[in-house]
């Protein structure tokens, strides 16, 4: 049997069958008690945003657009050296060249994380996740290309590696590794999906005046949702914890802290199963109901069973995610800085940097707010166990100018075409001239497949949303 064969069976037996079995389990439970599962939807608006120091004027007056309908509404293609590479499905044609010890290829996924494609390929490869290296994470619910490196793999059994969320092509030898964050930009093909606003020709007009606008003037470069744990959108509070030290608040607050957007039978779910502790061994069991929800709850609890007191080692088992907490303290603190700025009617200096620096001169824009959160001055030492965590100077730009390539008005609403720098968020800059909708869908909103590409003219995606029809699904059908 080929690895890709293997492969496929294992996605069926894995996460396809814990997906399948979850969905059957919350079905009974939708059954039982309908009132745990509203058919809500959620917009970013003002309100929402300042949560997060988020400030973006005449937010009221600019139409509402659902986002990620479905993954292929939300294309993102990493710009490396070889261009952007989402179009074509791999080719199986033999392998030549000096092998320096990496082998390297084009990621390309719909329906997973780079981090969980990454879990998948080292555990096929039976290898570690270190070996495996990319520049940046890129979305789960999105259709998306960026080029990793393998590093004591063959570059037979790489080149077939596929499965039904993912395949690899351009796979070549090469020395080096891909290094985190060495990308040059990204390109972003979205829709917009637009309801019943379509028919609002001012709130239409405000939003076409402030693309115009963003496009000469650029946006304001907030870390937006993402960086929070959406949908809970609260991971700064364990990343706080951890800053000061109390290990036990940060591993309850995972377990236990209500999502700002989670559906009340996962909030009740949260609250009974948190009530079990220190019995972690029941904890445990009651979050293996649902494998796919509590992934990184699973993992950290799985150490506790074995030592129960030693929440460091339990944070350890989650390191990737302690680095985005920790990175989302320093993220709400400048974006409460730079919106402070523009609440006062000035505009924010070109650069600021993060606090996550040595350099005591980086902490001080933040003195007024990590004093309000107890984190001024900051005990770096807390970090010191976590090797991903980089503490450095990092300044960051408050202002983007995107390179918008094309942009449309079809019948479901807004198709734009763009490229920003890394570290930079597509959502930042389309909540600039719409508010964003997530959650479920409004009934009436199409949830037709639509290669936006094709509709702008340039190379049809047809291969690609063919391979991925199975996980290319639409929120509707959720």
């Amino acid at each position: 049997m080929g690895l890709s064969a293997c492969y496929d069976i294992r996605m069926d037996s894995d996460r396809m069958r814990l997906k399948a079995l979850e969905r059957e389990k919350l079905e009974k439970e939708k059954a039982i008690h309908p009132e745990f599962f509203p058919e809500q939807a959620w917009v970013d608006d003002k309100e929402l945003l300042e949560t997060l120091g988020i400030h973006i004027p005449n937010k009221e007056n600019l139409p509402s657009a659902y986002l990620k309908l479905l993954p292929s509404d939300f294309i993102v293609e990493e710009e490396t050296q070889t261009g952007y590479q989402t179009d074509t499905l791999p080719e199986r044609t033999a392998l030549t060249g000096e092998d320096g010890g990496t082998v390297y290829a084009t990621l390309v996924k719909c329906g997973l994380s780079t981090i969980e494609a990454v879990d998948e390929l080292a555990k096929l490869l039976n290898t570690t996740k270190d070996k495996i290296q990319y520049a940046g994470i890129k979305d789960k619910d999105a259709v998306t290309s960026q080029e990793i490196s393998f590093r004591g793999s063959s570059l037979e059994a790489i080149k077939n590696m596929r499965s039904p969320h993912f395949f690899l092509k351009d796979v070549r030898p090469g020395k080096g590794i891909v290094m985190r964050g060495g990308l040059n930009a990204n390109r972003f093909t979205i829709l917009l999906r637009i309801g019943e606003d379509m028919e609002d020709k001012a709130k239409m007009k405000n939003a076409l005046e402030a693309l115009e606008r963003v496009k000469n003037e650029g946006f304001y470069n907030y870390f937006y949702l993402q960086r929070f744990g959406s949908p809970r959108l609260n991971n700064y509070k364990w990343g706080l914890s951890i800053l000061k030290g109390d290990y036990e608040k940060a591993v309850r607050g995972l377990i236990s802290d209500p999502g700002l957007r989670e559906i009340p039978f996962f909030l009740k779910q949260r609250e009974e199963i948190i009530a079990l502790a220190p019995d972690w061994a029941k904890v445990l069991a009651r979050l293996n109901e649902f494998p796919l929800v509590f992934p990184s709850e699973i993992r950290v609890v799985g150490h506790l069973v074995q030592k129960p007191t030693d929440f460091l080692g339990a944070l350890m088992k989650i390191e990737e995610q302690v680095v985005l907490w920790v990175s989302a303290v320093a993220s709400l603190m400048y974006n409460r800085k730079v919106s402070a700025y523009l609440m006062a009617g000035m505009e924010p200096p070109r650069t600021l940097p993060l606090f996550l620096s040595p350099d005591k001169n980086d902490w001080l824009p933040y003195m007024e707010d990590m004093e309000n959160v107890g984190i001024f001055p900051p005990n770096f030492n807390t970090l010191r166990s976590f090797q991903r965590i980089s503490i450095m100077h990092k300044e960051i730009e408050t202002k983007d100018k995107p390179k918008i390539h094309a942009a449309e008005v079809i019948a479901e609403g807004i198709v734009v075409n763009f490229s920003l720098g890394k570290g930079e968020y597509a959502t930042t800059f389309l909540s600039h001239f719409v508010n964003l909708l997530n959650g479920w869908p409004p009934k009436e909103m199409n949830g037709e497949i639509i290669d936006l590409k094709k509709h702008l003219g340039q190379e049809p995606l047809e291969k690609t949303l063919k391979y991925f029809e199975t996980v290319n699904l639409s929120k509707k059908n959720e």
